[in-house]
C-alpha cells in the first residue's frame, strides 16, 4: 500500500518540482531506517500468523511400561499415559492429526504381552490397531482458541501494515516539508546574492560619482555600509541554505545528498502557482486515510479477539468420540490373529464427552483486562479523530491563507523593479542620491523575500493539507 501511495505521490510532485523531489522520495522509501524497520515488524507479523499453523500439525506418541494392579481414572491430566490391562509389559505408538474442518483423527497400535491375564493362562499376547475420531458437537476448545488466536494475528499483521503506511506518510510529509524549506533557504539565498550584486553596482558607480564630483563623498559611504551589510545577510543565507540540506537528509534518511538543489526562484514560484485550487477532501475520507488510525483499529480488532479467546475458556465443550479396532491374542507368538482371548478382533466404541472448566480466577482477570484494553483503544481513537480533524481545518485555514498571501506578494514585484530602475537612472543623472536607490534596492529585495515566502508558505500549506487528509492524490 505504501508503494502504491509512493508512486502516486511522485507523479503528483513531478509536475511541480520535476523528479527531484521524486528522486528524494524514491531514495526515502528504499534506505530511510524507519520504513526499513516497520517492514521488518509487518514480516514478523506475518510468520506470527503463520507460526499458528502448527496447531494443524501431526503429532506422534509413543509409550512403554508395566503395571499391576491397574486402576484406571475416567480423568487424567494431558499426556499422562497407562497401559490398557494390569499385570502387563506394554509399548504404544500412534498419530493424532487435527483436521481444519474442526475435528482430530488418530491411528495407533499396542503391543501387550500379559501376565496371568485369568486362571487358564499364565501368559498372553495382545496387539490392538484402531482408528479413532472425536467430532465437537457444540464447540472445540482447541479449535475454537485456534480461531481467535489467528483472528488477533491476522489484526496485528493489518495493524503493522497500517503503522508501516503512517510512517511512510510521516516521512513523505517530512521530506516535503524540508524540501520545500531547502529550496526556500536556496531562493533566499540567490536573492541576497543578487542584492549583494546590486548593492556593488551601486558602490561603485557612487564612487564614480564621487570622483566626478557629481555627489557627494558621504554618498559613497553610505553604500558602502549597505554592501556591507548585504554581505553579512548573503553570508547568513548561504548558512541557512547548507543547514537545511542537512535537514533535507536526515528526512531522507540518507547521511548526505547526492548532488545540490536545482531550485530557482523562477521554477519555486511557478511550483506555487500551479497548486491551483485547494486540494479536496473532507474529514470523514481523512479517517479512512490516515495510518495511524487503521492502526488503532487493527489494534482494536486484536484486542477484541484475545477477550473472545479469554471468554472461550468459560464455554461448555461436548464431543462425539467414536473408534473402530482390530485386536488379536495369542499364547504363543507376538502377532497373531488368534482370537484366544475375545470372540471377535473386530471392535468398536462411541462416547459423549462434556467438559466445563470450574476456575474462572486467572480467565476471569485476563478478560477483565482484555475489555479495559478495547476501552483504552477506543479512547485513543476518539482522541485521534479529534486531532485529525484539528489538521485538516486548520491545514485548510493555512492554505487558503498562503493562496491570498502570495496573490497579494505578486503584485508589488512589478512597481518594486519598475521603481528600482527609474531611481538607478536618475542618481546616474545626477538627480538622485544613492540613498534613494538602495532604499529602492533593498524594498525590492523585502518584496521579492516577501513573495518567496509567501511561495513557500502556500506550497508547505499544500503538503500538510495533504498529509492531513491522509493524500487523497
Amino acid at each position: 500500500m505504501n508503494r502504491l501511495c509512493l508512486a502516486i505521490l511522485i507523479l503528483f510532485v513531478a509536475r511541480l518540482f520535476g523528479n527531484e523531489l521524486g528522486d528524494l522520495l524514491r531514495q526515502a522509501d528504499e534506505n530511510h531506517p524507519l520504513l526499513l524497520a516497520e517492514r521488518a515488524v509487518v514480516e514478523q507479523m506475518v510468520c506470527a500468523h503463520e507460526e499458528l499453523a502448527e496447531f494443524l500439525d501431526p503429532s506422534l506418541y509413543a509409550a512403554a511400561g508395566a503395571d499391576t494392579r491397574l486402576r484406571g481414572l475416567p480423568m487424567v491430566p494431558a499426556g499422562y499415559a497407562q497401559p490398557g490391562v494390569h499385570d502387563s509389559l506394554e509399548a504404544q505408538a500412534g498419530v493424532l492429526v487435527p483436521l481444519e474442518s474442526g475435528a482430530y483423527i488418530s491411528a495407533g497400535g499396542v503391543f501387550r504381552r500379559w501376565f496371568h491375564p485369568d486362571a487358564g493362562y499364565d501368559r498372553m499376547y495382545q496387539h490392538l490397531l484402531g482408528v479413532n475420531l472425536q467430532i465437537p458437537l457444540l464447540r472445540d476448545r482447541g479449535f475454537a482458541l485456534y480461531g481467535h488466536r489467528r483472528s488477533a494475528a491476522l489484526a496485528q499483521v493489518c495493524a503493522a501494515t497500517n503503522r508501516l503506511l503512517s510512517v511512510s506518510q510521516t516521512i513523505r510529509h517530512d521530506v516535503e516539508t524540508a524540501y520545500i524549506t531547502a529550496c526556500f533557504a536556496a531562493v533566499n539565498h540567490g536573492i541576497r546574492r543578487d542584492a549583494t550584486l546590486r548593492f556593488e553596482k551601486t558602490y561603485e558607480e557612487a564612487r564614480e560619482l564621487a570622483r566626478l564630483k557629481t555627489i557627494p563623498e558621504y554618498q559613497v559611504q553610505t553604500a558602502l555600509r549597505d554592501l556591507q551589510t548585504g554581505k553579512e545577510d548573503q553570508i547568513a543565507a548561504e548558512q541557512t541554505r547548507q543547514a537545511a540540506l542537512v535537514t533535507l537528509a536526515q528526512a531522507v534518511g540518507i547521511q548526505k545528498l547526492d548532488s545540490e538543489l536545482a531550485c530557482t526562484p523562477t521554477n519555486f514560484l511557478q511550483a506555487a502557482l500551479e497548486i491551483g485550487e485547494m486540494p479536496s477532501g473532507n474529514v470523514q475520507d481523512a479517517l479512512l486515510r490516515r495510518g495511524e488510525l487503521l492502526a488503532l483499529q487493527d489494534d482494536w480488532i486484536a484486542a477484541d479477539a484475545q477477550r473472545a479467546l479469554e471468554e472461550e475458556e468459560h464455554k461448555d465443550q461436548l464431543s462425539l468420540n467414536m473408534g473402530v479396532n482390530w485386536q488379536g491374542d495369542s499364547r504363543h507368538g507376538a502377532v497373531s490373529a488368534y482370537r484366544e482371548y475375545t470372540d471377535h478382533n473386530w471392535g468398536g466404541e462411541a462416547m459423549i464427552v462434556w467438559t466445563r472448566p470450574l476456575d474462572y480466577a486467572g480467565s476471569g482477570a485476563r478478560t477483565a483486562k482484555a475489555q479495559a484494553r478495547l476501552r483504552e483503544l477506543e479512547a485513543r481513537q476518539e482522541a485521534l479523530r479529534i486531532q485529525i480533524t484539528a489538521e485538516v481545518r486548520c491545514a485548510q485555514l493555512r492554505f487558503q491563507a498562503a493562496v491570498q498571501r502570495l496573490d497579494l506578494a505578486q503584485g508589488s514585484v512589478a512597481a518594486a523593479q519598475s521603481t528600482l530602475q527609474a531611481e538607478q537612472e536618475r542618481f546616474r543623472l545626477g538627480e538622485s542620491t544613492s540613498t534613494i536607490v538602495l532604499d529602492a534596492q533593498k524594498e525590492l529585495n523585502n518584496i521579492l523575500l516577501r513573495q518567496s515566502a509567501a511561495a513557500m508558505e502556500l506550497l508547505q500549506a499544500n503538503a500538510e493539507l495533504q498529509h492531513a487528509l491522509g493524500y487523497p492524490d
